[in-house]
């Protein structure tokens, strides 16, 4: 008969409790980083105006499916996110951007969710941890995670793409995974084009672990594996045509050439929102130096079967390389176009850092990180960085000035935007309550002052021709005219102003202009006190 052992039994007892203390304490952890990263991306969600591209977001999503996927053919994005908040606005009913932006709030902290996942597949679960803290802070993470727009839609489809690909790559005869791996991929390139740059980053994955000095792999010469690319292509096949003509036109003409500074100055917008180029030589170049220093140190200190640490880092460099050796031929380095790379800086430098044995060395290190991640906060929430296009919200008033106008409009009043940026704006803050007009004054050379229906006049397609003011004076019949311009084109806007228009008020708040005149005319001039 068979003795217990006591002392057997209370040492299983106690490893299992400790077992699960620990998975208690990692959940509890998890749940922590998450809420961190809802709570920075969702605080101060809806302070600033919508911007530009925001606008152009809002107003092609009221559009019908059918005119989104051709108005979107005109734009320098595919139509996925429009078409998806379109949706959303019918889900919710409504376009405010509590809802609006808090869509893309929200599907940046799944980005990080998934973030901890890849890590934790890829390297182990304090790494994981360190990178959803690091993820959860990341400035540009948390930026673009409130606009009303793609990117943080991207970085999910990305981001899972690379985890179907390492799960793949794991176990290479579970078709499912080359399943989900071609529909995230071909919803990214639906979403954004430049991701064709992280597809790429994992195409060269695959050829260089096929190299003897990582391994000798072969995943690249299966034939399931050239199946889902071509999958991926004829699945595409539908929007290419769009895609062609959008190249043919090169509409990118208002982004920047490359310099040699673009590399480093990518790294401080990602990490503080600024360029860095205010800071001293040694300071600006430091911190790309230490980036490409810790992607070598995931590389070589990666000593795993299948070389997840090299898909990493080159996830971050391949991409940001890839981008700036295009724009060589033409400029289209944008920060925010390489949002996947973004997202795997602080992946990177997570593995990186649990390899530091030294606790104090490793709390110091990740200490520094954090603290430049809390100032690139500090800058979001405060306006105070060099990001293309967002202004600071002490600039973009547009909102105030149209709170302004919604409380003093009456019966009869036409509201007239001097640029498109702001027919966009005035369209979504007044509610539809009043025509809004866009002033289109004929050119110096006597041609026409309408733009062509493309880039960000493609919207201006769903509305009918009644929309464009040519001439100021077939404002007649109207009683009083809202105008609202840009500060900086107010005076030039001023001087068209027909003499028999009286400025009833005015008001400039950042970089925009309202200002309300009466129209005495007519039988107007003698009912309208202003005009006696």
């Amino acid at each position: 008969m068979r003795q217990c052992n006591g002392k057997g039994t209370m040492k299983s007892a106690s490893a299992s409790v400790q077992y699960v203390g620990n998975i208690t304490y990692r959940a509890l952890l998890l749940f922590t980083v998450l809420c961190v990263a809802g709570l920075v991306r969702f605080y101060h969600l809806t302070d600033a105006s919508i911007w530009s591209d925001e606008g152009f977001s809002l107003i092609l999503a009221t559009c019908s499916l059918s005119d989104i996927w051709l108005l979107s053919g005109f734009d320098v994005h595919p139509p996925l996110y429009y078409l998806i908040l379109h949706g959303w606005i019918m889900l919710v009913g409504g376009d405010e951007l509590v809802w609006t932006r808090g869509l893309s709030a929200s599907l940046g902290v799944l980005n990080v969710a998934l973030g901890i996942w890849l890590v934790r597949l890829v390297s182990n679960g304090r790494a994981a941890i360190v990178a959803g803290l690091l993820l959860a802070l990341l400035p540009i993470a948390v930026r673009y995670s409130q606009d009303v727009r793609m990117y943080s839609l991207l970085g999910v489809e990305l981001t899972s793409a690379t985890l179907a690909l390492v799960y793949w790559v794991r176990n290479p005869e579970r078709a499912r995974y080359l399943i989900v791996y071609v529909l995230a991929v071909v919803a990214a390139f639906y979403t954004h084009y430049f991701s064709i740059f992280c597809v790429g980053s994992h195409w060269l994955y695959l050829l260089l672990v096929r190299c003897r000095i990582f391994g000798g792999q072969r995943y690249v010469f299966r034939l399931d594996w050239w199946m889902a690319n071509i999958a991926i292509v004829l699945l595409y096949m539908p929007w290419v045509p769009s895609l062609t003509k959008h190249i043919a036109k090169g509409t990118l003409g208002w982004i920047q050439p490359v310099t040699v500074y673009s590399l480093p100055s990518a790294f401080w917008r990602f990490i503080t929102l600024n360029d860095g180029l205010t800071y001293s030589s040694l300071v600006y170049w430091l911190l790309p130096i230490i980036i490409v220093f810790l992607g070598g140190v995931v590389v070589r200190g990666d000593s795993s079967h299948h070389k997840f640490g090299l898909l990493m880092v080159l996830c971050l460099f391949s991409t940001l390389l890839g981008a700036i050796g295009i724009s060589l031929w033409t400029p289209l380095f944008v920060e925010r176009y390489l949002f996947f790379a973004a997202l795997m800086l602080p992946m990177v430098i997570a593995i990186a850092l649990v390899g530091i044995k030294n606790k104090l060395v490793f709390s110091v290190v990740l200490g520094v990180c954090v603290c430049l991640e809390i100032a690139g906060l500090r800058n979001n929430y405060n306006g105070f960085h060099t990001m293309n296009n967002p202004s600071r919200v002490a600039d973009n008033r547009v909102a105030e000035l149209m709170a302004d106008f919604n409380s003093g409009v009456a019966a009869g009043d036409i509201l007239v935007a001097s640029d498109v940026y702001l027919f966009y704006a005035a369209e979504y803050y007044s509610g539809k309550s009043v025509t809004v007009l866009f002033y289109t004054p004929p050119l110096k050379e006597g041609r026409s002052g309408r733009p062509g229906f493309n880039d960000f006049h493609a919207p201006l397609m769903k509305f009918s021709d009644e929309i464009y003011l040519d001439n100021l004076q077939t404002l007649k019949s109207a009683q009083r005219v809202w105008w609202l311009a840009f500060d900086h084109a107010f005076e030039s806007d001023a001087a068209r102003i027909p003499a028999d228009w009286r400025l009833l008020w005015s008001k400039a708040a950042g970089d925009n202009v309202l200002a309300l005149y009466v129209i005495c005319s007519g039988e107007q001039a003698q009912s309208q006190e202003r005009c006696r």
